[in-house]
């Protein structure tokens, strides 16, 4: 999809609660579950960027909540004591909206210096063609 398609679903597409927003921006590991049957969460880092949620598969596996979001499965995420439904799909302004989720990524979590590896890999080309959009549903 191109970065105009794109911006005309931005533009439809329901938005998450400035309180939500806040909860991703203040949790380190933010928990999400996606596929038929999975009852647990899974811990992850998840970025906002434009009140928009962003998260990036470090290792791609084949079971995993980004391949069933990317498979068109439903999911939740869970901040705090709240849980919102969600779907995920690829970013359709994703060429434009990089830039910021790599500067997310890096004004959120290189707090603590141990995690530059783990920060400086989620911006590396092949995790960032891994990069999910949550979209409420």
């Amino acid at each position: 999809m191109g970065d105009e398609k794109g911006q005309e679903y931005l533009n439809v597409m329901k938005k998450f609660s400035k309180g939500f927003l806040k909860c991703i921006n203040e949790t380190q590991i933010t928990s999400v579950r996606a596929g038929n049957g999975r009852e647990k969460f899974t811990g992850i880092w998840m970025v906002v960027v434009k009140d928009r949620i962003f998260g990036r598969s470090y290792y791609g596996a084949e079971r995993s909540w980004y391949t069933a979001l990317l498979n068109g499965d439903y999911g939740d995420i869970k901040c705090g004591n709240e849980i919102i439904p969600i779907k995920g799909l690829r970013p359709p302004d994703i060429n434009t909206i990089t830039k910021a989720i790599n500067k997310a990524y890096e004004r959120k979590y290189l707090v603590k210096a141990y995690n530059k590896k783990w920060v400086d890999g989620l911006c590396e080309p092949e995790r960032v063609a891994r990069t999910m959009e949550f979209i409420l549903i």
